[in-house]
């Protein structure tokens, strides 16, 4: 028992099994305990390094020197495992550190692409050193070969090294980065989702995926239409009739631009007439919105906005080019429509009523102009009146947190006033003239004839409210959210107007 006590004992002693057991708990401690840390990871492979290093040198066990043929065969040959581990774990520590390094440079996607190629080459080199120095192998004739082998290699790879070398490329100079959308000679445009070694993955506007060869990248055009910022310029062509004065026609657009809220003041946009003929003036429209996904949103308002500017100034669109004039000599004359004829053809909750019943309203219609800055209605302002746009941009703004913040902005065909008409609720919003505007305004007493004969525009402009509430474009309605808790919008807009209209009977 004894003896095999003071065996035991001398065989714990003996530095290569120290050394072997330092290398597990190495392994162990580094790979378990600090898997989330990589600082400490590195530090406890140093620090085990150290140690291993010392407990071979104490078994006279030198790791770039080979073991003689003396001694027993079981202890050369843990030695010379000793030795390849200690030069394992030395490229080991060594790409540790490189990790290291490369994350707390703040670039983590190009970090990985070094990371890879050079701990590729450390563990090359640590293969070769242990060739030379455990084995005693001469080198120079592997590296030959393995040279001529690499080259073959590389032949056979060639177009996939291109891949890589060129993602390597993208990756230090960044023409793109995740989630920018990107348009690429050829027609590929999208969104980048993913940047590895070979390919680029691009999601389609289609939401389809493209994987584009980095190769195919680098040697064609990128525009990146998310850089240097996210705004995104448009250009919109508008033809109209040749009849409009070009200085008439800018004014107009320039109307439909700030009509819309997705358009931004700054950059400034910009209207340009590019070409004039007997028939039509092509005009081209450059605006800025704050991001690639508004473009769709933007372009379909700005069309809608021009429309209803230019009909509310009695112009034209041209006709397409080529198409034969029509001859209207033959036709009746038509009846001249006033401006508050037009604009009452253009408000939503009118659409149901007869030339003739618009007609009898727009005799009512009271008109008021404002300049460029002034202000139409004030917060605290009961409104009496139904109110229309004829012209102009009007910008409906409200006071939160001691500042002035937009809630909407309105344009020819639309009305306010309404809540303080149905509820006698005063305004919490002020309203302010974006540009020249003109507008209508009917009284209750000269609405109320028209709701009691025609019950289906008290339904349309209830319905219409009940819409302008659930988009967030009602004015004055801070006790709103009461009623829609409790019951239907339409419904209750309904009850109002049967309310002040006395319209139980319809």
């Amino acid at each position: 028992m004894m003896d095999l006590i003071v065996e035991i004992e001398t065989v714990a002693q003996d530095p290569l099994v120290i050394a072997l057991g330092l290398l597990l708990v190495g392994v162990v401690t580094a790979r378990l305990l600090f898997r989330a840390h990589p600082v400490r990871r590195a530090l406890t492979r140093f620090v085990f390094f150290i140690l291993l290093t010392i407990a071979l040198l104490s078994g006279q066990i030198i790791p770039y020197q080979p073991i003689g043929s003396s001694g027993p065969v079981l202890h050369r040959a843990v030695g010379v495992v000793l030795q390849i581990a200690w030069w394992v774990w030395a490229a080991w520590l060594l790409v540790g550190i490189l990790r290291i390094v490369l994350v707390f440079e703040l670039r983590p996607r190009e970090g990985k692409l070094l990371q890879d190629i050079l701990a590729g080459l450390v563990y090359l080199a640590a293969f070769f050193a242990i060739v030379a120095y455990v084995f005693n192998l001469p080198v120079q004739g592997l590296i030959a070969t393995s040279g001529a082998i690499a080259i073959i290699i590389g032949l056979a790879l060639q177009s996939s090294m291109s891949d890589v070398f060129s993602g390597l490329v993208l990756s230090f100079s960044r023409p793109y980065r995740l989630d920018d959308w990107i348009k690429l000679e050829g027609g590929t445009e999208g969104k980048v989702i993913e940047l590895n070694w070979r390919a680029t993955h691009i999601l389609t506007a289609q939401h389809d995926l493209a994987i584009v060869p980095n190769s195919t990248i680098a040697k064609s055009k990128i525009v990146n239409m998310s850089s240097p910022s996210r705004i995104h310029g448009m250009r919109l062509v508008v033809q109209l009739d040749a009849r409009t004065p070009p200085s008439t026609g800018i004014s107009i657009l320039r109307h439909a631009l700030m009509n819309s809220r997705r358009v931004l003041a700054f950059p400034e946009p910009s209207i340009a007439v590019k070409s004039m003929n007997a028939a039509s003036v092509e005009y081209e429209l450059s605006f800025f919105v704050e991001s690639l996904n508004l473009a769709t949103d933007a372009q379909n308002e700005v069309f809608d906005l021009i429309c209803r500017h230019v009909t509310a100034a009695d112009i034209h669109l041209a006709s397409p080019l080529g198409q034969p004039t029509l001859d209207l000599s033959n036709e009746a004359p038509r009846t001249p429509r006033s401006d508050a004829e037009r604009v009452l053809e253009q408000v939503t909750i009118f659409h149901t009523l007869t030339p003739d019943e618009r007609s009898k309203i727009s005799a009512k219609l009271t008109q008021q102009r404002y300049d460029s800055g002034e202000v139409l209605v004030q917060p605290g302002v009961v409104l009496q009146s139904l109110f229309f746009i004829g012209s102009g941009v009007v910008s409906v703004t409200r006071e939160e947190n001691n500042k002035e913040v937009e809630l909407l902005r309105l344009g020819p065909g639309d009305h306010f006033g309404e809540m303080g008409l149905l509820t006698g609720m005063a305004s919490v919003a002020r309203i302010t003239a974006l540009t020249p505007a003109v507008i209508y305004a009917v009284s209750k007493a000269d609405l109320a004839p028209v709701l009691e004969a025609r019950p289906q525009v008290a339904q349309e402009l209830c319905h219409a409210l009940a819409q302008r509430q659930a988009a967030g474009r009602i004015i004055g309605a801070a006790e709103l959210g009461k009623a829609t808790s409790t019951r239907n919008l339409s419904s209750w807009f309904s009850e109002r107007v049967r309310k002040i209209f006395d319209l139980e009977r319809a």
